[in-house]
């Protein structure tokens, strides 16, 4: 055994590193949320997380005044994946399992929460907030150019005020929209009927989170996501619900932020990401199941620039 793989036996041999590592499977999470958990002080969970960080069971981002801790992708060591599988396989049976998981989901629910209250509470303010740092028509633009065309189904992922179903329903003959906000349902409902009011009955609304959509396996060709997947607590495990109810061979359209530094969104827009690196996208468009994407960067704003990936479900 070479000494670095002893170091990483080392820091499991340790009953809270466990939870820790646990914890973290289940998705990103911030120290203060961590110690909401685990029920400990912050000097401990800190010391705890650096002995796993310096063997690579952990990864750190800093976003703003935030830092939030992942698992380490696997990229290849071998060894270093074995040893979180049985780390994890050894967590799942240890008596705070339950409870942890109890206050997992509560950490959750109030990021979820957060965003639903936002949403209902600017209803109809939305696409004005949004148009402050974004175009947001010029975004729309580049999402309908990567939909198939002939479609006879599409989700529009996280619809808010509905710019996009117009659009959506003059190439689609039925669409889905979805958004986890009353206010913003009705909203988009009442665009569509300004708009194209004949096709109101190809609009079926319906409220629901993106991590567990309320659509059937393989319902529908086609789904989009503009921004959306950063006021969504974990993306990985919604772009694995939107490659269930794809059909195969169907298409996800992405639109979302380019990483950024702008710690104002949190408070202003109720962002819960600065957006997102590319490879993460990627990373996590793999772990879903979806064959290799394209994507390119929209940098008409410098300041805010805009990812666009299209996958597909084999």
């Amino acid at each position: 055994m070479n000494s670095d793989m002893l170091q990483v036996f080392k820091a499991l041999a340790d009953e809270t590193r466990l939870r820790l590592l646990a914890i973290l499977a289940q998705g990103d999470f911030n120290v203060n949320e961590l110690i909401e958990i685990l029920r400990m002080g912050q000097s401990r969970i800190s010391r705890h997380l650096k002995i796993l960080a310096d063997c690579g069971l952990v990864a750190s981002r800093r976003e703003g005044h935030w830092t939030f801790y992942s698992l380490t992708p696997p990229n290849g060591k071998v060894e270093l994946a074995e040893a979180t599988r049985l780390a994890l396989k050894a967590a799942a049976q240890l008596r705070s399992r339950e409870a942890d998981l109890q206050q997992i989901e509560s950490i959750v629910q109030h990021r979820r929460q957060a965003s639903q209250k936002y949403f209902d509470r600017i209803g109809p303010e939305w696409e004005r907030l949004q148009q402050e740092v974004l175009d947001s028509g010029y975004y729309r633009e580049h999402v309908l150019r990567h939909l198939p065309q002939g479609l006879r189904s599409a989700a529009d992922l996280g619809a808010g005020a509905g710019l996009l179903l117009p659009a959506l329903l003059q190439r689609c003959e039925q669409v889905v929209a979805i958004d986890s906000s009353r206010t913003m349902l009705r909203v988009a409902a009442d665009y569509l009927a300004q708009e194209l009011p004949e096709a109101l009955p190809r609009c079926d609304f319906r409220l629901g989170e993106i991590e567990h959509l309320p659509l059937p396996d393989a319902a529908v060709e086609a789904a989009v996501a503009c921004m959306v997947l950063h006021h969504v607590s974990q993306p990985a495990s919604a772009l694995a619900e939107i490659f269930r109810i794809l059909k195969p061979g169907g298409t996800l359209v992405i639109a979302d932020l380019l990483q950024h530094d702008i710690v104002e969104m949190r408070e202003k827009y109720a962002d819960l990401w600065l957006g997102f690196k590319r490879a993460d996208l990627n990373k996590w468009l793999s772990a879903a199941g979806f064959a290799p994407p394209k994507s390119e960067i929209l940098a008409k704003n410098e300041t805010m620039k805009i990812l666009i990936f299209q996958a597909t479900k084999p």
